[in-house]
């Protein structure tokens, strides 16, 4: 892939929070309703966990929130392949155009809470230890990098890649879904450049959700 034109900046964010879609027990399901019980949708595959929530403003799993609730997309990736003690994230799911986008209940498009900006040529190469998650989340109305003029040395950074954020008016009530298709995978450290991987199947990950 080329690689965009883009100055190395100081903020990274790699947001390890304590709050997230790990909190209550799930059944796999890979689409939610928004007026359903079931708050998280959570996947295994071939040793490959995947967690996809909203969260609210008290970082509790929801898909009903107020107006002008600035809720969160929280996207969690675990290790539970044995075969190894650790493994390292392929990032391509980063660049996925779909990824953490909004539609109306009419699958009128309505936007994503940032723009992903390019990358550079650093390789993958961030350890998930066994057991372990790593976890990204977004607000709907993300400011960070949308300041003005536009600045590169304001966006944000997450592994080699870029976002900016879009700064996204407030939902107005109605009825809403996020979605998204995608597989995952970890790589292993051995043995490169012939690594091995560790991948799910193409997912289709999708919430419904209302503003009140």
């Amino acid at each position: 892939m080329k690689v965009k034109n883009l100055i190395y900046i100081t903020i990274i964010v790699i947001p390890f929070l304590l709050t997230g879609c790990n909190k209550e027990p799930v059944e796999p399901v890979t689409e939610l309703p928004a007026d359903g019980s079931q708050k998280v949708i959570r996947v295994e595959e071939n040793g490959i966990g995947i967690e996809f929530c909203l969260l609210n403003e008290q970082g509790e799993p929801a898909t009903v929130f107020k107006e002008g609730e600035n809720f969160k997309f929280h996207l969690g990736i675990v290790n539970n392949v044995k075969e190894y003690d650790s493994l390292y994230l392929v990032t391509d799911f980063l660049g996925n155009p779909g990824l953490f986008m909004v539609y109306k209940e009419n699958n009128d498009t309505v936007g994503k809470p940032v723009k992903w900006e390019g990358m550079n040529e650093i390789s993958d190469g961030y350890p998930i230890f066994n057991g372990k998650e790593w976890k990204i989340e977004f607000p709907w109305h993300e400011e960070r990098g949308s300041a003005k003029p536009y600045d590169y040395e304001t966006h944000i950074h997450i592994f080699q890649h870029y976002f900016m954020g879009l700064a996204q008016p407030y939902l107005p009530t109605g009825k809403y879904y996020t979605a998204f298709t995608q597989h995952f995978c970890l790589g292993s450290y051995v043995n490169r450049p012939n690594n091995e991987y560790f991948c799910t199947d193409t997912l289709q990950l999708k919430i419904h959700f209302e503003i009140e």
